[in-house]
């Protein structure tokens, strides 16, 4: 069965192997002649003391997204948004079906517990997100009971902000059922392969946060206004 060789448009191919001398196409260590088969990969041919040919294929290994980049499928940041649209709606249910508080207003109560009382701005930081919805969230969670403000007294425009004891029983009621959803999320990986994702999620963190403080430089301020849509006078 004789191999039916595709040759690469930037190489010219003679019929008798002894007139194949394009650049990069013998391979001086094996001493054997290698020809391009599209994307498959290359085959290796190799004359025998005996007269006969070896004829090796070599495969390409396949790319993996994050190494293509080729469509917004490919793109990691993509992937992950729609890794935490599917697994963060279970949360979403548990939280507003069965507690009555939003997704973000339960990761304000979760950063407070345990703490006496964080500032406003401080809890904005260590949840990366913007101040003002940080701020509207806690007004909807001190409506609910859950949180309380307690104005600094050597400063009073400024408030710490804290659990109410409502607010410390729904973390105890509600963060079993989240971690529940969680464990159940990773538990396709292996231990070795749990702690190989941690490590390497923790890589890229750090990489997007150096990132960020890199292109803050260049980047316009977000500006949520002009990317909508102009409604069209009546």
């Amino acid at each position: 069965m004789k191999a039916r060789i595709q040759p690469h448009p930037d190489w010219t191919m003679a019929g008798h192997r002894k007139n194949v001398k394009p650049a990069g196409l013998i391979d001086q260590i094996n001493q054997a002649w290698c020809f391009p088969l599209d994307e498959l990969g290359f085959l290796r041919v190799k004359s025998r003391p005996d007269g006969k040919m070896d004829f090796l294929v070599f495969k390409r290994m396949p790319q993996s997204p994050s190494q293509r980049l080729a469509t917004i499928d490919d793109l990691l940041l993509y992937r992950l948004s729609q890794l935490s649209a599917a697994a963060g709606a279970m949360v979403v249910r548990l939280c507003e079906g069965s507690h009555g508080v939003t997704r973000r207003e339960w990761g304000v109560v979760a950063q407070l517990y345990g703490h006496q009382g964080l500032l406003p701005s401080e809890l904005a930081d260590r949840m990366r997100r913007d101040r003002a919805r940080t701020s509207r969230a806690l007004t909807a969670l001190v409506n609910k009971g859950l949180i309380e403000r307690v104005t600094l007294p050597h400063d009073r425009r400024s408030a710490w902000v804290s659990l109410t004891p409502s607010g410390r029983q729904l973390y105890e009621v509600l963060m079993p059922q989240v971690q529940a959803i969680n464990a159940q999320l990773v538990s396709v990986l292996s231990a070795e392969e749990a702690a190989v994702f941690d490590d390497v999620l923790e890589r890229l963190r750090q990489q997007a946060s150096t990132m960020q403080g890199q292109w803050d430089l260049v980047l316009p301020k977000a500006n949520r206004h002009l990317g909508r849509t102009p409604s069209t006078p009546e």
